[in-house]
């Protein structure tokens, strides 16, 4: 049993996903550790806003590009594959040169809104992540939609190291980086990781020169949905960085950033797991029809309320030593934030999976412009809450934010594919109850062995 389940698709896969986002948070967590104790506290602020800016570009690729590229490459002929490929590295390369226009512009324009003069350069060297990570994130998308992914993991794992070793190297030897040289390791990690994922996805890379306006046109108009709804959706998660950042000062944002590590932790199960669902998902559906995916959302976000609920109870009431333990001393006010925040994990698993499900059974429009709606009031409740509240009322406009749309998600999906609130407990029960079978089982035939 146990041999058949570790050659079976869902253990390899959701292995090596789990042990990318794990990667992925571990090198955020020591470089928010070391840099939040080298860098002074307006600094470290200028440092996560401009983590913030490239994070949504990275982001917007990953909407843009690799769910079209997954989704036709996993329903159409292998005939049209290269010209599928060709397509999507076009639309790539488009996406990356829009966006260094945009870092060049926002370089230049950037202090009307923040008190960080640092941040021009920051911008213009990143352009070299910019292209970087277009090749980088083609290379491990393709790998992705053929189902493998020990590629992703090492090549993700050196563009991590690179900085981190810089980090470690001036933490230790006491040396004060600029947030110019940050940046540009930051860009040179890129740099490398986009060769060693083109050494792993070698074999996939058949592409054709040709400008196929077809396939361009198909990838771009089925994007351009899910370009949107994770635009919104990044907006919405870093409108409270830049909010702050605005209204109070960047030092405000570096007494904010500590729950939103500890919050990211929830990133893991959640990525890994949709990663893995959605090409699934698609598979599923095509052969056996919408029933597939209700039945795989419920089941997804029960796992994923049962692996979260425990972490966000042990963060609440452990909120001071986990503060004082990733941030130091110097951020006593950042407690309260965490143990508003953390609450963000019971309502996270409803809209990540609600966009997966949505875009599997072809209905990534419905996706769009809910999150469209949806990130605007959050926005604008952030930016109410943040007015009359500070600091917490970032806190206080997020969980806000994530409990309305939560509730409409489930109003909508029921419409859509029927799909059940009670389920999903129903699903969390019999996983916790399979757990406790199975570690009880453990103990019994450990016992048995030993005596």
């Amino acid at each position: 049993m146990l041999d058949k389940l570790k050659k079976s698709y869902w253990f390899k896969s959701g292995s090596l996903t789990l042990l990318n986002r794990i990667s992925i948070t571990l090198f955020g967590l020591l470089n928010f550790f070391f840099l939040i104790r080298i860098l002074s506290p307006n600094d470290f602020g200028v440092w996560v806003i401009f983590l913030s800016i490239t994070g949504l570009s990275e982001s917007i690729r990953n909407a843009f590009i690799y769910n079209p590229l997954l989704r036709y490459l996993n329903s159409e002929d292998e005939k049209n594959h290269k010209h599928i490929i060709s397509a999507s590295l076009s639309l790539n390369l488009f996406a990356a040169f829009i966006i260094s226009i945009v870092f060049i512009s926002l370089a230049y324009t950037v202090n009307y809104f923040f008190e960080a003069p640092a941040l021009k350069d920051m911008l213009l060297i990143s352009i070299i992540s910019v292209f970087g990570f277009t090749l980088f994130a083609h290379f491990t998308f393709l790998q992705q939609a053929n189902l493998r992914f020990g590629g992703t993991v090492v090549s993700t794992f050196f563009q991590k190291l690179v900085l981190l070793a810089f980090i470690l190297y001036a933490f230790i030897s006491g040396y004060e980086p600029t947030l110019f040289e940050l940046a540009l390791y930051f860009s040179i990690g890129y740099v490398i990781s986009s060769f060693l994922a083109y050494w792993f996805a070698r074999r996939e890379s058949t592409f054709t020169f040709s400008f196929d306006k077809v396939w361009i046109g198909r990838l771009f108009h089925y994007g351009k949905y899910t370009l949107g709804t994770n635009i919104s959706t990044m907006l919405n998660k870093n409108t409270k960085e830049w909010f702050l950042g605005g209204m109070i000062g960047p030092a405000s944002v570096a007494v904010f950033s500590p729950a939103v590590k500890v919050t990211n932790l929830f990133e893991i199960p959640l990525a890994a797991i949709a990663s893995v669902f959605y090409p699934e998902m698609i598979n599923r559906v095509r052969k056996e029809g919408i029933s597939a995916a209700k039945y795989l959302y419920e089941r997804s976000v029960a796992i994923i309320m049962v692996a979260i609920l425990p972490c966000v109870i042990l963060i609440f009431f452990f909120a001071e030593p986990i503060v004082l333990i990733i941030a130091g001393p110097k951020y006593p006010e950042a407690v309260p934030v965490l143990q508003v925040m953390v609450l963000y994990g019971i309502f996270e698993p409803f809209q990540r999976q609600f966009g997966v499900t949505l875009n599997a059974i072809g209905k990534a429009h419905i996706n769009f412009y809910f999150i469209i709606v949806s990130s605007a009031v959050g926005i604008l409740i952030t930016w109410l809450s943040i007015k009359y509240y500070g600091i917490m009322g970032a806190a206080y406009g997020t969980i806000l934010t994530y409990g309305l749309g939560a509730a409409f998600i489930q109003y909508i999906l029921y419409k859509q594919i029927d799909v059940r609130t009670l389920n999903i407990f129903k699903f969390s029960a019999q996983v916790i109850q399979q757990g406790w079978h199975m570690v009880m089982k453990t103990i019994r035939n450990k016992s048995l062995k030993d005596g």
